[in-house]
């Protein structure tokens, strides 16, 4: 029988020892990912400093040195996804503005739209889930000297959505299609809260995490609703 040849095994090589900046950063990411899900829980107002040091195991004066305080930390939550979502809608609607080749539809302009925050929500993971809750909170939050919730990152891409449905119906008014795109708003920011209403209501039958359903219903639901807005003229004579 053949002896066996063991080798000893070398020593080990030594993890890889990380930047002071890429410590930095990690950090810096891993108090943004405790302050997302501790502000879509919660809200601006009822989360401190240090409930944010305390769930990303941070010192509280790191968090000021990165942020500034709450409101900058909010801030930057915020904008954090906001490049993303914002991409992937603007990819979606000129794919959708290009293909279309010059025949738009309500039902298409609202579905190219929708469709990147609800795929984002079904293949993006909690985190995604937490920054939808923060987003429907600052849809819903008045005015405040803390930040300013009348304009938001997402503010170029709704103008291009209107733009594109003054195109789809240009005899409808300005103030419609800005109404349009409020009531819209609304059921978008219902819809991210999760707030599980509907399955109480419909007793199991409607979840509120069934996002396929909800972004089908959506789309079905405003792009008739747009269609059946009167004209300019209609609505300036009644």
């Amino acid at each position: 029988m053949p002896k066996s040849t063991s080798r000893k095994a070398g020593p080990r090589a030594a993890p890889a020892r990380r930047s002071q900046a890429e410590r930095r950063e990690a950090a810096r990411e891993r108090i943004l990912d405790a302050a997302e899900e501790l502000f879509g829980k919660i809200g601006f107002y009822g989360v401190t400093l240090r409930d944010v040091a305390a769930a990303a195991e941070a010192d509280t004066a790191l968090l000021h040195y990165y942020f500034e305080g709450k409101a900058g930390l909010f801030d930057e939550v915020v904008a954090r996804r906001a490049e993303l979502v914002n991409r992937t809608r603007l990819e979606s609607l000129e794919r959708y503005e290009r293909e279309s080749a010059g025949k738009m539809t309500a039902h298409g302009v609202v579905s190219a739209y929708l469709t990147p925050t609800f795929t984002l929500l079904m293949s993006g993971g909690a985190g995604f889930r937490h920054y939808a809750r923060v987003i429907s909170k600052v849809n819903s939050t008045g005015l405040s000297d803390d930040f300013n919730v009348s304009v938001t990152p997402f503010d170029p891409v709704v103008q291009k959505m209107v733009a594109m449905l003054k195109r789809v119906r240009p005899e409808r008014s300005e103030a419609d299609l800005y109404w349009f795109y409020h009531m819209l708003s609304g059921a978008i920011s219902l819809s991210l809260a999760e707030t599980g209403r509907i399955d109480a209501l419909s007793g199991g039958l409607c979840k509120s995490s069934d996002f396929e359903a909800i972004l089908a219903r959506m789309v079905a639901i405003f792009s008739a609703g747009f269609d059946g807005l009167p004209s300019a003229q209609d609505a300036s004579s009644r």
